[in-house]
């Protein structure tokens, strides 16, 4: 495509990787993003089925990564990195960007964040960016459309409507929030698309897990990709644990006014989104093989649900949702929830939400695998924004970082420790070949018992019933060899 071309182009000219103008970039993209807020607001109000709060919270959020990006970019530092080499010094953690990056952005939550998050990092990092904004009757594309090309350089940035080929993307990063591949290049970025689990057991403190959880469910619309598409909970606790989360979710679930006709008030536009997203996923979840529907209640703005496994045997969970629908299944124990997970035949988890004691939450964290798991909390920047890319370490206040977006280029002046090892005599390799020979001395490990989750089980049943059984016994013995001895006559 003649877009990425020309990209190429600028990036081959090294303009980008200049300090002072990629926060000139920066700059330009703030100080838009200011002047329009309101646009933005009432394109992201018009196109998703957010709060106008949610929406304010969403562009906050985008202007805070964007002067986070700008702050750390200091022309100082990056000017003595880059003639490290000059004064004999090696620049080891030596980066350079890849050039060109293109943006396949996820527009179905926080659409604006979705764009403006891998947008500044990859300026930061010194890229041109290509972004792909479908040509649609939707309020965000064209607003992005407009604000982006005013703020940014057209020979650094490119907008296009369809997806370049293979070979067109062959030379250049891929930012896919969209796309799901399996196995990812080492030149993609791929958001995950894992379920996201709970587990609450019977030691948590149900009030806070049920309001993070509600709240993790129901903002946003519930279109977050961390949003908890199946919450388990020992069924010992399901009872006052749905009695609390009822209580906190009444504000979600009830519905609020825009307007008052011939004397009836009006949903919201908010609500009449969200109550065609949760009808649309109960007759899903109602039609489903493997798992029985129970509505606990439903508003006008989402519903609280119970999951009960139709079969004997383990089955898949229940599908991703971006609905406000809370899904509730009662689990006998911890190691259930662990064997429901683990027979599931779907990706590994984007998150799993672990509220509990700290070491049977730490027990959960070890055998419930997922890309990031929470003990306890469920943190508000993570519903914020498109889902992390895959076999990354996951940044909860941004998506995307400046390392994402460069590659390792490091410059050795100094030879080190190898210095003239191919010139070595015969003795001198010899000798160099027995100290490497030597045998590996392991330090002798203390002999211990160590007392895990099994352990401190058998321990307690110990402690509670076998103590006072033998307690009882000896002192059955012990009375009733005093009483033989003395009808015997013997004391």
């Amino acid at each position: 495509m003649s877009a990425l071309v020309d990209l190429h182009a600028t990036a081959v000219t090294s303009r980008c990787h200049n300090p002072f103008f990629r926060r000139e970039q920066l700059k330009s993209l703030h100080d838009t993003i200011r002047k329009e807020k309101e646009s933005i607001r009432t394109a992201i109000r018009q196109d998703t089925s957010c709060t106008d709060a949610e929406a304010s919270v969403e562009i906050a959020t985008a202007l805070r990564i964007v002067v986070e990006h700008h702050t750390s970019i200091q022309p100082k530092n990056d000017i003595n990195e880059e003639y490290k080499t000059a004064h004999g010094q090696d620049a080891r953690d030596r980066t350079e960007p890849w050039g060109v990056v293109f943006v396949e952005p996820n527009l179905g939550h926080t659409p604006f964040l979705s764009v403006i998050d891998p947008l500044s990092a990859a300026i930061t990092a010194g890229n041109c960016v290509a972004l792909k904004l479908e040509n649609t009757p939707r309020a965000i594309p064209s607003m992005l459309r407009t604000l982006l090309t005013k703020a940014m350089q057209a020979d650094t940035f490119q907008i296009i409507s369809t997806t370049p080929t293979q070979d067109a993307l062959s030379n250049a990063f891929s930012v896919l929030q969209k796309t799901r591949i399996q196995q990812p290049s080492n030149t993609q970025l791929v958001s995950s698309s894992g379920r996201v689990v709970a587990v609450v057991d019977r030691t948590a403190d149900l009030s806070s897990a049920a309001e993070a959880l509600v709240a993790a469910r129901f903002s946003f619309g519930g279109t977050s990709p961390y949003a908890p598409d199946l919450v388990f909970v020992n069924e010992f606790v399901k009872t006052a644990f749905v009695e609390k989360v009822v209580g906190h979710a009444l504000r979600y679930l009830a519905s609020t006014t825009s307007a008052v006709v011939n004397g009836t008030p009006e949903p919201s536009q908010t609500n009449h989104f969200r109550n065609k997203i949760t009808s649309t996923s109960l007759t899903s979840l109602e039609s489903n093989k493997d798992w029985d529907t129970r509505i606990i209640t439903q508003g006008y703005a989402g519903a609280i649900i119970e999951l009960t496994n139709k079969h004997t045997t383990h089955v898949p969970l229940p599908p991703r949702s971006n609905a406000p629908v809370l899904a509730i299944s009662a689990i006998s124990s911890l190691d259930h929830a662990i064997d429901l997970v683990a027979n599931d035949p779907g990706d590994r988890l984007s998150a799993a939400y672990h509220f509990a004691a700290a070491a049977h939450a730490n027990y959960l964290s070890l055998f419930i695998h997922a890309q990031a798991t929470f003990i306890n909390h469920i943190p508000a920047g993570l519903l914020l924004g498109p889902a992390a890319p895959l076999f990354h370490v996951i940044n909860v206040e941004k998506r995307y970082v400046k390392e994402h977006f460069v590659r390792a280029a490091p410059v050795i002046v100094n030879s080190g420790a190898t210095k003239g090892l191919v010139h070595l005599s015969s003795r001198d390799a010899m000798q160099l070949l027995d100290d490497a020979n030597k045998e590996i001395k392991e330090a002798r490990r203390a002999e211990w018992i160590a007392i895990g989750f099994f352990e401190q089980g058998i321990l307690l049943g110990l402690g509670m019933y076998g103590l006072p059984l033998l307690s009882f016994l000896g002192a059955s013995i012990f009375f009733g060899v005093r009483a033989g001895l003395r009808r015997w006559a013997v004391i």
